[in-house]
């Protein structure tokens, strides 16, 4: 196995594969060299493990009953259906909530049942069953079942019970030590249950019990399959076992759906065109294209809304709903960067040196706080919860990082805690203001003892390496054949070495960039880095790099090409060998005890102070951080002079010395110079910097 770090801290690990065994296998399965080595590095290194792979008609459902309490379940609602009892679905406001409403919902009403749902608001309710629901629907209904929730209800299913309302749960969130007392408590988690499969999404839990139901689980998946496995795979499930055969059934569900709502959100976002599908749909499309529109609802407005979508009933009212929800998805963005910016500045005015964050405000909006914590860990390798308060209660979301468990980590701050619930790795709590400081403390304690160091630095998972002649169209074709991705089968990482940058292009007013990489020859390939800054991308054309990458086919224009998906670049061996250098020297040159003798080419000759100086006049007036080695590239393409970044901050130095620039130096090369009014010449003989270069370095 590799091990390499990258121009940032992230840690790149290459798991790589046998040569000899993935040329037999490439040999045996006829599939390219390229499908072959990823296949032996992630374990499929025999022809009959890959058949086994490849064949996911192979998989099947387990028998539902083999769940707790499912048994129980049918009983109760086949009674409700046989008497026509009023039934309410309680949800989540996730899209694994809103899936699994959608989906008990449509199944009763088809049975005749008198059903209703009902999914808490975020702002105004909280998360979860609440009593104060129960006391709203008493009297209007005999059955509640909850859905994706309800699991550590103890207290809100005896409430029920005393206003003469029957409870099933079904749930698959982890499960404290007493359950409650409902008629069923259905729940894969559960300690007592023997489910072969527990990884469940909610609405696998509910599609489980459908079919125990209908007593046909194809008939089950023809009906709801698509909807099932958007849940599924926006809620993170492993896209394993069961959770394999539910995706890739609902994708091709999703193919030729009927239901009027994913086909009208599907035609917003421009996977459908003129009712006709013009785009590939895979896993990556659920979880990064219709999910987040779904999920946008119960965020920002009301979940009830996605439901609505799911259930319309005419092509218009599906494309308006449709449409609103896009709107809504991108109020959820600007809300989520304002939120993000001030958590950030947060951590940088007072909790850099923290293990875990606890970040807090009063009016951050509680839709989003969660996907914000999401990246403030995902960017630190680090812990987060973040409170947003209203008066004295505030409502937070946490995330964790895998060696530590945040339900074991609240639950040891529970007494500071108004609730809590979730997973290993994301959970929901609330707190009051008075307990916060304590429970800072106390969470960055446990989190200082069960974290290990070596974990905190996230690494960059490559399945192997690929040269630039495999990343074909007949290869992006190949690995297509491995989805649906996800979870324990995640989207196949390469990585290519010695690619030459032919140009950077921004992309969406500059939020990302795309390339064109060269193998130093006629052949090249673009690749697009989303979410990469076009001003401060750190590499420049002409720049030859190690890049890492999922292989994806772009048809956007009706012409299917190959396209690199970029998860990280770095310089090349060469490259960055030679940065080393700059910074060796630079160093060197600010030491007062240092007397080596050092490089020409680095130090700058008066030609490049001029190049250097007419470069950041003709770019007074920006304001953002410019990339040092971008500004080189450019300097040498158009003056003819060599720059290099060491000679770029003698210069910068010398300038601030001189009180003709304020300079600000960021991390990975970036810098930011505002020139200072001033007249006259610029004498270098001046300069203390030059002077001790010369008087104390000997060039060679």
């Amino acid at each position: 196995m590799g091990d390499e770090r990258t121009l940032t801290s992230r840690k790149w690990v290459i798991t790589g594969a046998d040569g000899v065994k993935a040329a037999q296998l490439a040999a045996d399965l006829k599939v390219l060299p390229l499908t072959a080595r990823l296949l032996c590095a992630r374990g499929i290194d025999t022809a009959a493990a890959a058949t086994e792979f490849y064949d996911t008609n192979r998989l099947h459902f387990y028998d539902p009953f083999l769940l707790k309490d499912m048994d129980k379940a049918v009983a109760r609602i086949r009674r409700a259906i046989e008497r026509r009892e009023r039934v309410c679905i309680y949800g989540d406001y996730d899209v694994d909530g809103v899936t699994s409403t959608t989906v008990l919902y449509t199944y009763l009403a088809e049975r005749g049942v008198k059903a209703s749902y009902f999914i808490p608001e975020r702002m105004n309710e909280g998360y979860g069953l609440s009593r104060a629901a129960i006391e709203r629907l008493n009297g209007s209904i005999d059955l509640l079942i909850t859905v994706d929730t309800g699991i550590t209800a103890v207290a809100e299913t005896e409430f029920a019970r005393e206003c003469g309302i029957d409870m099933i749960i079904t749930d698959h969130h982890s499960c404290r030590d007493v359950l409650p007392d409902a008629v069923a408590v259905v729940n894969p988690q559960r300690e007592d249950c023997g489910y072969p499969f527990r990884k469940l999404a909610g609405v696998g839990v509910v599609f489980k019990l459908l079919c125990a139901l209908e007593g046909d689980c194809a008939e089950i998946c023809r009906r709801y399959g698509e909807i099932v496995a958007i849940g599924t795979i926006a809620d993170v499930m492993p896209i394993i076992d069961e959770n394999r055969l539910i995706a890739r059934i609902g994708i091709e569900n999703l193919e030729h759906t009927k239901n009027l709502g994913l086909r009208a959100l599907m035609h917003q976002v421009g996977i459908f065109r003129d009712g006709r599908k013009c785009k590939k749909i895979t896993s990556s499309t659920i979880g990064y294209v219709i999910a987040p529109r779904i999920n946008a609802a119960g965020r920002i407005t009301s979940a009830t809304r996605a439901v609505e979508l799911l259930l319309a009933d005419s092509e218009q009212k599906a494309e308006n709903i449709a449409a609103e929800l896009c709107e809504i998805n991108k109020q959820r963005q600007t809300t989520e960067l304002e939120i993000y910016n001030q958590a950030i500045q947060q951590i940088q005015d007072g909790q850099s040196d923290r293990t875990a964050f606890v970040l807090s405000s009063d009016g951050w909006h509680q839709g989003v706080i969660g996907v914000v914590a999401s990246r403030i860990t995902e960017r630190y390798s680090l812990p987060s919860v973040l409170f947003s308060f209203d008066g004295d209660i505030g409502k937070g979301s946490g995330r964790s990082i895998k060696g530590l468990s945040l339900m074991d980590a609240l639950s040891e701050c529970s007494d500071l805690l108004i609730e809590y619930g979730g997973h290993e790795l994301a959970a929901g709590l609330s707190i009051e203001r008075k307990n916060l400081e304590a429970f800072t403390d106390r969470f960055n304690a446990y989190a200082e003892n069960h974290i290990e160091k070596s974990s905190l630095v996230i690494p960059l998972e490559i399945d192997c390496e690929a040269s630039f002649s495999e990343l074909t169209l007949a290869e992006a074709e190949e690995i297509r054949k491995l989805e649906p991705f996800g979870l324990q089968n995640p989207v196949p990482v390469f990585i290519l070495r010695n690619a030459v940058i032919r140009s950077v292009t921004p992309l969406s007013g500059g939020k990302h960039v795309k390339l064109r990489l060269s193998d130093g020859g006629r052949n090249e390939l673009t690749a697009v880095y989303f979410a990469m800054n076009a001003d401060t991308f750190p590499l420049c054309e002409g720049d030859r790099c190690d890049a890492v990458f999922s292989l994806e086919i772009n048809d956007f224009t009706g012409i299917s090409v190959p396209q690199l998906l970029i998860k990280g670049m770095r310089l090349a061996d060469r490259e960055r060998a030679e940065m080393l250098e700059n910074e060796r020297v630079y160093r060197a040159v600010n030491d007062a005890d240092n007397t080596e003798d050092l490089p020409a080419c680095c130090i700058p000759t008066l030609a490049d102070f001029r190049e250097v100086f007419r470069y950041f006049r003709r770019h007074a007036d920006e304001k953002a951080a410019v990339s040092m080695r971008r500004i080189a590239g450019a300097i040498s393409a158009s003056a003819g002079v060599s720059v290099n970044v060491c000679k770029i901050r003698i210069i910068s130095d010398v300038m601030s010395e001189q009180g003709i620039a304020e300079v600000v130096y960021s991390p990975g090369e970036l810098i930011h110079i505002r020139l200072l009014p001033f007249s006259g010449k610029i004498n270098l003989e001046n300069s203390a910097l030059m002077n001790n270069i010369r008087t104390r370095h000997r060039l060679v």
